[in-house]
């Protein structure tokens, strides 16, 4: 079995599309289709010890946005930002970020108001 068909029948047997293949220009793409919004249908086969359950860990629900925008969107916060996105105040952005930090979730650039989050 290829490497491509090897791809392929795992694609398949987790539900997904095939991969597709084309050619743009000079390159040759490959692309993988993954679950989208269906992530969390994955869940129930992920092992047990591997899974993280944030709200168990004790993060809110602004602390888990603020950690998906640093995981998923590679995106850096800072305290300014998390109080804008969430509509509060500087004391309350303060407490979430280094709850995410103390839980060793994020890690910090900077010191003081130039103090910058990232995953």
């Amino acid at each position: 079995m290829s490497a491509a068909s090897g791809a392929s029948e795992n694609m398949k047997a987790h539900g997904f599309s095939e991969p597709e293949l084309s050619e743009e220009g000079d390159y040759f793409v490959v692309k993988f289709y993954g679950p989208g919004d269906r992530i969390l249908d994955l869940v129930p086969s992920i092992p047990e010890e591997r899974q993280t359950d944030l709200k168990k860990a004790g993060l809110n629900d602004r602390q888990i946005e603020a950690l998906r925008l640093m995981v998923n969107e590679k995106r850096v916060i800072t305290n300014e930002f998390y109080q804008a996105i969430n509509k509060v105040s500087r004391r309350t952005a303060l407490r979430d970020l280094r709850g995410l930090v103390e839980l060793g979730q994020v890690k910090t650039a900077g010191i003081g108001k130039g103090t910058k989050y990232s995953a």
